[in-house]
Parts: structure tokens; sequence; C-alpha cells
């Protein structure tokens, strides 16, 4: 049927284009004749050429694609992503070679669990970084923490190390809470969280003064720690009108502590007969106006100022006149059982403030925490304070005058970056530390920054 279709379709088409193409050849024979029959040859005209205007394309302005800027929005854990963040880093030195030191960071960040959990709000974020216990790692572990958008560092612990970290972290903006008592690194955004000697020799010097002291002797350690003592008693002996009448230095063991001993002091003082020591028991102390010196400042702790102290009085330079004094490193229950302390007086942080956070942290953790592990707690407790506040982690806020009130007592930054703390006085009795200055409860609006 397809083909028969096709075969009728065909055939008109085929008879129609015969037709055409006769009638084609039939004027094409006309036209022809028609040329042969003319005697003449017309030339036709030259074309005329109509010039045209270039066509001109004007440019298409493209509109660029918006180019969105990157929002560093930091570490952000799952379950805080809807939360407006505070990050607080913790360096501290999780490997470092020394377990003393491995064993220490695990307190402080005990301390500053605890903190975040007492006082801080839902927002506040701990990121914890380990420093190595060296400068280049902690260097790294403040890059670290940039990158996770902290907004304060605590930490780190030894003094090289937060100089590393500082260099970052001004960098970036960022305030640094550390625990050092390398008063050489403090400054330009870093604070000292710590009990630097100078402020404590501060403390002590004041008291003594007002308690009649004009002549100081030194007796200590030549290493960074007894010479930040010694210039501390100098200038602020100084400022209260008194002077080192003596000093002398040693480095090295107990034999080189004897031999300072008595170049400081040997015929000096004459050994006070029987009668004489039991009847200045009886008496409160004053210091004795024509003694060669009337205090003697003792930089050490544990066991070597357990042995300072006898050597002392093995050069007739005996308690019952001249006036013992330490640093915080007499901070120390164990020294309670040498008789040759007993009456020395040192500077120290409230006792009654910080018997509650000892108490919390033995509840958490089952053990006892370090002498500085207060710091850690003080640090972040800080830390959330500011969270709260409108200057947020600002130097201005950091520095505020009224300063705050943590674990060890009343604290106040200083623009500087040093600490200012408010202490008591303690002396040094067989049953403990009894206070006989209480630390102050604020600080004067005019001290001195």
């Amino acid at each position: 049927m397809l083909s028969v279709f096709n075969s009728r379709i065909a055939s008109p088409i085929g008879t129609l284009a015969q037709s055409r193409a006769l009638r084609c050849l039939a004027v094409i024979s006309m036209v022809g004749a028609l040329a042969a029959c003319g005697t003449t040859q017309t030339t036709p005209p030259p074309p005329v050429i109509i010039p045209q205007e270039p066509i001109v394309e004007q440019p298409v302005e493209i509109e660029p694609e918006p180019v969105e800027e990157p929002v560093a929005t930091g570490l952000i854990p799952p379950h805080m992503a809807n939360r407006d963040l505070a990050r607080v880093a913790v360096l501290l030195p999780f490997s470092a070679d020394s377990s003393g030191a491995r064993s220490e960071a695990i307190r402080l960040l005990h301390s500053a669990e605890l903190a975040l959990f007492e006082r801080g709000s839902g927002n506040l974020l701990m990121i914890p970084k380990d420093t190595q216990g060296t400068a280049e790692g902690a260097r790294e572990a403040a890059r670290a923490a940039v990158e996770d958008g902290a907004d304060i560092i605590i930490g780190p612990l030894f003094g090289p190390a937060v100089s590393a970290a500082g260099q970052v972290a001004r960098q970036a903006g960022i305030p640094i809470i550390a625990f050092t008592t390398d008063t050489t690194v403090a400054g330009d955004g870093v604070y000292l969280m710590s009990f630097p000697p100078e402020i404590e020799v501060a403390r002590i010097t004041e008291y003594a003064t007002r308690r009649g002291v004009e002549r100081f002797a030194y007796l200590g350690p030549q290493n960074r720690y007894g010479m930040a003592v010694h210039a501390a008693l100098q200038d602020n002996a100084a400022l209260t009108g008194g002077y080192i009448a003596a000093e002398s230095f040693y480095t090295g063991d107990v034999e080189a502590m004897a031999r300072a001993s008595a170049r400081l002091a040997e015929g000096v003082f004459e050994p006070l007969t029987p009668e004489e020591a039991d009847e200045l028991r009886l008496l409160e102390w004053e210091p004795d106006p024509e003694a060669p010196f009337q205090a003697v400042m003792l930089p050490e702790g544990g066991t070597r100022l357990r042995a300072l102290g006898p050597l002392l009085i093995s050069q007739a330079v005996d308690p019952l006149v001249v006036r013992f004094l330490g640093t915080g490193l007499w901070n120390d229950p164990d020294l309670l059982r040498e008789p040759a302390l007993r009456g020395g007086w040192f500077a120290g942080p409230d006792l009654s403030a910080r018997t509650a956070f000892e108490t919390a942290y033995e509840s958490s953790y089952g053990s006892e925490p370090s002498r500085i592990a207060s710091l850690a707690y003080d640090a972040m407790s800080l830390a959330a304070h500011l969270d709260g506040g409108e200057r947020g982690f600002s130097r201005e806020a950091i520095e505020e005058d009224q300063g705050f009130l943590g674990a060890d007592g009343l604290f106040r930054f200083r623009a500087t970056g040093m600490i200012e703390r408010g202490l008591a006085i303690y002396e040094m009795r067989s049953r403990g530390f009894r206070e006989i200055e209480p630390a102050p409860l604020s600080f004067e609006p005019e001290a001195a920054f």
C-alpha cells in the first residue's frame, strides 16, 4: 500500500516539472534571439557603492558577582552551635619533659575547670592547648588558639613560654593571663596572675618599717628570684626611710649557705644569755635600736629555708633580737616544724578566702590542690566575670580599678601587666600561721599603678 501511495504522488510532481522545464527553455531561446539581432552593445553602468557606517558594538558592562567575606566563627562544638560563644584558651605544659610540670598542668586545668562549672555561663567555652613545656610549643599553641577564635588566653606557666605566646597574642589583640613570676614578660596585654616576690616584699617591708625597723639585712641565693627580692627590699626600704645595712649572697648547697651566713654576721652579735632570752620571750618584740641590723630577709623555702634559719642562729643572729622576714615561699605548713623560724613574718594571701576553694577542689577531684592551682581558678573566674560585662575582654575591663575577689583574696591588674594583691601578714608559730594584720578588703582609689 505504502509503495502504491508514493508512486501516485510522484507521477504528478514529475509531469509538472517537465512542463516548467520546457517553458524555461523557450524563454532562454527568445532572449538569445533578441541579443543576436541587436546592432549595438550598451555598457552597463558601474554599480553604485553606498558606504555603510561601521557598526560599533557597545561594550556590555558585566556586574561582578558579589564575594562573600569569610566569617571567622572559631571553634564551635556541636552542642553549642546556636550560642554566642566566649572562648577561653588554656595553655599549659601537658606533655613537658618534667613530670612535675605535667602534674602541675593537670592541677591548673582542674582548677580552671572548677571555676568554669561554678562561675561560667552556658556560652563560655574552655579550649585547652599543650605548650609541651617549651617556648616554641607555647608559640604554636597560641597560634592554634587564635585560629580557634580565642577571646582570652589563660597561661602559660613558665616565663619563656609566656614571652613566646605573648608575641602571637599581641598581634591578634588577645589578652593573656599568665602564671609566671617573671616580671620581665609582663605588659602590653600580658598580665601576671601570680605572686611575684616584689609585691610580697613590698608588703612585708612596709609592715616592718611601721613596727620600727630601719636597718635590713639580706641573705639569699644569687639567682633571678633572689636578686628580684633583693632589689625589691632595697627599693621599698628606701621608700619608707630604711636601708639595707648588710647583705650576703650564695650559690650552691648548704656549705655555700653556711659561708654566706658567716660573712653576714660573724662576730657582729653577742650571744644571748639564758636569762636575756627568757626575758625577751616575755616581751612583745621591738627592734633593737643599737643592733647592726634589725630584720633579715630570707627568700628561701622548703628544706633550704629549714637549713638557713639554724645557720643564722649559729652566728648569734637570734630571732628574739632580729626579726626573720620571708616571701610567699614561707607559706608552707611543713616549715612550722622548724623552731628557728618561729616568730618570723611573711606576707601572704587571705587564708580564709582560700579555704572554700580547697574544699571544693578536694570534693571534686579527690586530692589537694597545689599552692598555685588557685591561680587558674581565679583566671577562669575573671574570664567568666568579664564575659558578662559591656567591655568584654578589653584591657580597660581587665584593669578595673576596684579589682576582683578570688580564691587568694583581693587582686587587680596594673597597666604594666603586674598584679596588685591585698595580702595579710602572718607570723610563724608552732601550731600554725597566726594572722597579725589582715588583708585589705578594698583598694585605695588613689593607689599607684
